[in-house]
């Protein structure tokens, strides 16, 4: 039973997360799918596509994310009467969603903005010029990445009811999460890139603006 000190937030607050979160996650499965039409990528033995290994560990992370964000979200929900959420975990949700949403803007706009490189170097043979279509997909991605990774979770942090010390626990903990995150997808753009050499330290932290890889 929860205290009548405990933050107390309503349930419909919940549910319309849990409704972002689905709607994310048949968007990823949907994704996984389709992600093969696109081109780029790279060549890999024992496959009969390409593979953009980039969109495919978004996809894996933002898959992951979701779930992971379900369970919290359950889990901060008081089981009583009330039906309230109390419990720390519904930030730790709102975090788990936003980064799931990131990746899932990763795992969409970073494939279709190669596509349209390609097909842009392709159609200057025809002078023809579908160049804006990639600049207008890759600033509106980009937009949509940073409000998701970023802007989602500082403004879930600075309204969350929960004390100050859980609410600075929790910033850690999702900046080392980001750190860890990044690190993987440095791995893999290097790897997209035919690099030879372990990746440098600064281009590391450039994936903390993701977009610019894309």
């Amino acid at each position: 039973m929860s205290r009548s000190t405990d933050p107390q937030i309503a349930i419909n607050a919940m549910r319309s997360r849990l409704t972002v979160v689905g709607f994310n996650i048949a968007i990823v499965s949907f994704q996984i799918a389709q992600l093969p039409r696109f081109k780029g990528g790279v060549t890999i033995a024992g496959f009969d596509h390409s593979v953009h290994l980039s969109a495919d560990l978004a996809l894996l992370l933002a898959l992951a994310l979701s779930l992971l964000s379900l369970v919290a979200f359950i889990a901060s929900s008081s089981i009583s009467t009330s039906g309230s959420c109390d419990h720390w975990s519904f930030i730790a949700g709102d975090l788990l969603m936003y980064a799931g949403l990131a990746n899932a803007a990763t795992a969409f706009f970073a494939p279709l903005h190669e596509s349209f490189v390609l097909a842009s170097q392709g159609a200057q043979l025809e002078q023809i010029d579908v160049s804006v279509f990639g600049v207008v997909i890759h600033l509106l991605g980009g937009f949509v990445w940073l409000v998701s990774i970023y802007v989602g979770p500082i403004v879930s942090l600075a309204r969350s009811p929960f004390g100050k010390r859980c609410n600075q626990i929790m910033s850690f903990a999702y900046v080392v999460s980001l750190m860890a995150m990044f690190w993987f997808y440095h791995l893999t753009f290097s790897i997209e890139a035919s690099s030879q050499v372990l990746p440098s330290l600064s281009s590391y932290f450039l994936q903390f603006m993701q977009p610019l890889f894309w």
